[in-house]
């Protein structure tokens, strides 16, 4: 298996080739599903204000890799968390990202694997993209849950560096599960736009927190590579699926400009 590498692959298909236990953990941040799911309405709003359509490019209803109906969601959830269950080393962690929209079916199935969740993590991004339909509260966070690859009953030493956690607070202090971190920056986009990059912020605590140097981290949907970067960052190996050529160029270019910290 070559690592340190971004292959440009289905996920689903792509996993099945790898051995078991062939990595030490797994970060990501899989489609949510926002594009589609059953009953959705058109969004008047979108469909007639070229403002937010043209002008402003507001595309992220409309990504092909992120429509699923909800039973296809399901399945599709089901199908690549099997494969990372079954390639990540037992007491491994794995840490998935989600909002409300998916968040709840990701918590059930840890909770249907028995797989031990260890923290869920909130994101506040305190310059969030606005509700610009004003029918509901602005979304301002982002959830992350953190399980270690074993049953509740089993699970034992899974990585997690609490003092180096403890290094990056202002106060040298326990570091907390909600974290403040603004949306990505623009330097962060040099290379190109994902429309739902991470910031190297977050890849950073991650990488930093839950994993060992030269551990291998999987991100079998890596988009921007946010989470590549941060494990090239902070000398951990890493191992990409991307299915969208786009963005593996956009990958390949951050990482080759990256250098270790």
């Amino acid at each position: 298996m070559r690592i340190n590498t971004v292959l440009k692959a289905d996920a689903l298909k792509k996993l099945k080739n790898f051995e078991d236990n062939s990595f030490d953990h797994c970060i990501t941040d899989p489609p949510y599903n926002l594009s589609n799911y059953d009953n959705k309405k058109q969004i008047g709003w979108y469909k007639s204000n070229k403002t937010w359509a043209d002008d402003k490019s507001f595309k992220k209803l409309d990504e092909t890799w992120d429509n699923f109906t909800d039973s296809e969601y399901m399945d599709f959830t089901v199908e690549w968390l099997t494969q990372v269950f079954r390639l990540v080393k037992p007491n491994g962690n794995i840490l998935v990202f989600g909002t409300y929209h998916n968040i709840y079916d990701l918590g059930f199935l840890f909770k249907k694997f028995d797989k031990k969740i260890i923290n869920s993590i909130i994101w506040y991004k305190r310059n969030a993209f606005p509700n610009i339909t004003q029918r509901m509260f602005c979304e301002s966070t982002e959830q992350i849950i953190w399980a270690t690859n074993n049953s509740r009953k089993k699970a034992s030493n899974w990585v997690f560096n609490y003092k180096d956690m403890k290094e990056l607070t202002e106060n040298k202090k326990q570091m907390r599960n909600m974290w403040d971190i603004p949306m990505t920056k623009k330097s962060e986009k040099s290379f190109g736009k994902h429309p739902t990059q991470k910031p190297i912020e977050v890849g950073d605590r991650l990488v930093l927190g839950c994993t060992n140097k030269d551990d291998l981290i999987l991100d079998p949907f890596s988009g921007s590579g946010t989470f590549l970067v941060s494990a090239k960052r902070n000398s951990r190996k890493y191992v990409g699926i991307e299915s969208e050529e786009e963005y593996v160029e956009l990958s390949r270019k951050r990482l080759k400009a990256t250098k270790v910290v």
